[in-house]
Formats: C-alpha cells, sequence, structure tokens
C-alpha cells in the first residue's frame, strides 16, 4: 500500500512542491493550527491518546475551546481540547472521565494550564441521572525544555498512602478521584530519533529534528519510524495539512504573531534598559550635585571662618 500510494499524485499549495522523493512533508504539529488539525480525527486522537495514557479508551467525543485574547495591537485564538472519554483500565473497570489536552510553547503558559485546569475542576456531569464532577486527566505537550528532567515522556501518577502504616492503599474512592489527577507530560523537543517504546515511535511525528528550511514543515526520513500503521496515519493526516492553503495560511499568521509579540517584548526590554541605564546617570549626576553643594558649603565655612 505504501509503494503504491508513492506514486499516487498529491494536491498541494502553490507555496510547497512535492517530488517523489518528499513525500513524508508534513505539517509541523508543534504549532496549534496543525496540532488541532491532527486532533480533530477522532480515530487518531482516541488512539494517540490510549497510547500515551497506557489505557484503552472505547469512546471518546471532544469539543475545541476556542478563545480569542485582544491586546491593542493583536487578536490572538488560543485552541485547548477538552476530550470526555470511557476509558477501560488494566483490571477491566470502564470509567468516565475528562481528558484535558494542552500544548504549550514557553514556560509562561502554566498560568494558562491552571485556569483552565480550574475550569475543568467546576465542570458536572450526569452519570444514571446523579450530577458528578468526573476525574480529570492532563496531557501536556510542551514545545520547550523542563531544566530538571530528561525524558522525552513524564507520568506523574498518583498513589493512596496510609501514612500511619507507610502503605500503599489498592482501594480508590471517588471523593479523592474528583480532587486530584494523574498527568502527562511531553516535551517534544526532546523527543530524538532513537526511540525505545512504541510510544515514543508514534510521537516521532513531533520530532523537532525532521524540521526543513521551512519550519512549518518536518520531513519524515527515518525508515524504521514509518513501521507503525498508526505513525502512517498521523503522517498522513498532517501531509495533507500542507495541502490546505487556508491552514498553512493560519500557520504563517501564527509564526507572525510570535514574532511581532517577540519583538514588542525586545523593545520593552531595550526601553527598561534605557531607563535603568537614564536613571543610573541622573543617580550619578545627582551624586555629583550633592558632592558639588558639599564643597560649596565647606567653601562658605571657609570664608565665614576668615572674616
Amino acid at each position: 500500500r505504501y509503494r503504491q500510494s508513492k506514486q499516487n499524485s498529491i494536491k498541494t499549495s502553490k507555496s510547497i512542491n512535492f517530488d517523489i522523493k518528499s513525500l513524508m512533508l508534513i505539517a509541523n504539529p508543534i504549532y496549534d493550527v496543525a496540532f488541532k488539525y491532527l486532533m480533530e480525527d477522532i480515530e487518531i486522537a482516541r488512539t494517540l491518546l490510549s497510547e500515551i495514557i497506557g489505557e484503552k479508551i472505547l469512546e471518546l467525543t471532544f469539543q475545541p475551546q476556542e478563545y480569542v485574547g485582544k491586546s491593542d495591537k493583536y487578536q490572538v485564538i488560543l485552541y485547548r481540547l477538552d476530550f470526555k472519554a470511557i476509558v477501560k483500565s488494566k483490571n477491566g473497570e470502564h470509567k468516565k472521565v475528562i481528558i484535558e489536552l494542552q500544548k504549550g510553547k514557553n514556560p509562561d503558559d502554566i498560568l494558562r494550564f491552571r485556569r483552565y485546569l480550574a475550569d475543568n475542576y467546576r465542570r458536572e456531569d450526569q452519570i444514571k441521572g446523579e450530577k458528578v464532577s468526573l476525574p480529570i486527566i492532563t496531557i501536556y505537550f510542551l514545545g520547550f525544555n523542563l531544566k530538571s528532567i530528561k525524558t522525552s515522556v513524564i507520568k506523574v501518577n498518583r498513589t493512596y498512602l496510609d501514612v500511619i502504616n507507610s502503605r500503599e492503599i489498592k482501594a480508590k474512592e471517588k471523593f479523592i478521584e474528583q480532587l486530584t489527577h494523574d498527568s502527562f507530560v511531553i516535551q517534544i523537543l526532546r523527543l530524538d530519533n532513537n526511540f525505545q517504546s512504541e510510544l515514543e515511535r508514534i510521537l516521532q511525528v513531533f520530532n523537532q529534528n525532521f524540521v526543513t528550511d521551512d519550519k512549518k514543515i518536518l520531513n519524515i526520513t527515518e525508515d524504521s519510524i514509518l513501521q507503525n500503521d498508526f505513525l502512517l496515519k498521523m503522517i498522513n493526516r498532517l501531509r495533507k495539512a500542507i495541502s490546505d492553503e487556508e491552514l498553512v495560511r493560519k500557520m504563517e499568521i501564527e509564526d507572525e504573531v510570535e514574532n511581532r509579540i517577540e519583538q514588542e517584548i525586545r523593545k520593552a526590554q531595550e526601553l527598561e534598559e534605557k531607563l535603568i541605564e537614564k536613571d543610573k546617570k541622573l543617580s550619578e549626576k545627582d551624586k555629583k550635585l550633592s558632592e558639588q553643594e558639599k564643597l560649596i558649603e565647606q567653601l562658605r565655612r571657609q570664608l565665614k571662618d576668615r572674616k
């Protein structure tokens, strides 16, 4: 199938040209719009999330939450993906949960992560006619590196501990489940070609080592990672993304907005440095004036003493 697909022609945007050797060019999912496009395929989302949490997701529904942030100069749209899922745990139990999926490009995004998490803790759902708060699983895709943790995929797992006897409690309690949550953190920039598990192989679709001169595009070149049918499905989805002119334009806008924000930050930093330098000069000037005033006062006293 793969060989046959190579021979098929592909429609592309005017700004991107394909040849037979570059059919693995895909939209870079580190971009919000490409990431959202990938996860809008519900079967891809269900399989990817199942692989990450290590439990089978039987049913998955989602509704993108779109937030528009406005300033005097910019209007930025932020996407947050919340899923409701029926999960089959390893012990065979079926449970209904919220899976909160977020992606951030810099450490400042933690404030946004906390606000969204608080929103989900306030939500209620109907189970057997009873209003309940569903357990939450959070998954964070980070476009920056955590300083002290080098691994690409991290699970923050909850355990119940009997503090009196220092023993783990195997039973689960709904009250506790609704107030605490498991988390998964994926450090995109720490993904490399030397994957050690099938999850790492699947996550190669995010591997920034495949970035091209156009950072919106990844070129998947490793034959070894193409031996996974699900990975190929994601690659095909993201390959279609770069043939969508509107989506490519949104990626360009995302770059433009980030560049403008960075420019504004640099301007603010330069202004702050200038103000600091100005304050320093004023402080030095004040110091000199003070010294001159002391000298004048000293001369006045000397003249007075002579009289």
